[in-house]
């Protein structure tokens, strides 16, 4: 077999066993916050209430957090997106994207663990394909103006969830 072969072996490993976080701004290979990729645009729909866009949260941060109510990391993160959307209010946005899952499950979810922010279904997963998900969960962190700022594969713990945000709220104010 192929060196090739071995390597893409290696780091798919990698990537199944561990989850792999991708921060964008933090790498000096990395362009400025001024360069900072715009966020792929997305149409979801909000369990019980209307259609959104990411044209919709312009304006403040944006955390996108890709889950499903059948997943275990998904609900060991679930906590951890609670306490830090209730420290953020006001100041940035959260959205679930919900992935391959029941209207019945996601409101359930959201009950066992007091979930405030909104949740939204992705008709033919068309956002979670637009962001290029690879597994739930998945999160995503979105300046005011519409930037990717963060990428975080896996169950995001609360220091990094904090320092993206942050991170978020200063390339807003650029």
């Amino acid at each position: 077999m192929t060196r090739g072969y071995w390597i893409a072996l290696i780091v798919i490993a990698l990537i199944v066993i561990g989850g792999v976080a991708v921060t964008f701004g933090v790498s000096p290979n990395l362009p400025e916050k001024e360069e900072f990729p715009r966020a792929p645009d997305f149409k979801v729909n909000i369990i019980g209430g209307r259609e959104v866009t990411l044209d919709d949260f312009r304006g403040q941060p944006l955390i996108v957090n890709f889950w499903a109510s059948w997943c275990p990391p998904c609900r060991d993160e679930a906590p951890t997106l609670v306490k830090v959307s209730n420290k953020y209010r006001g100041k940035v946005a959260f959205l679930g994207i919900v992935y391959q899952d029941t209207v019945a499950n996601v409101k359930a979810f959201t009950e066992e663990f007091g979930v405030k922010y909104p949740s939204a279904l992705d008709p033919g997963a068309a956002a979670a394909r637009a962001y290029k998900v690879t597994g739930v969960p998945e999160t995503y962190v979105i300046d005011a103006k519409g930037r990717l700022v963060a990428k975080w594969i896996g169950a995001i713990d609360e220091a990094n969830l904090t320092n993206f945000i942050e991170e978020a709220l200063r390339a807003s104010a650029n």
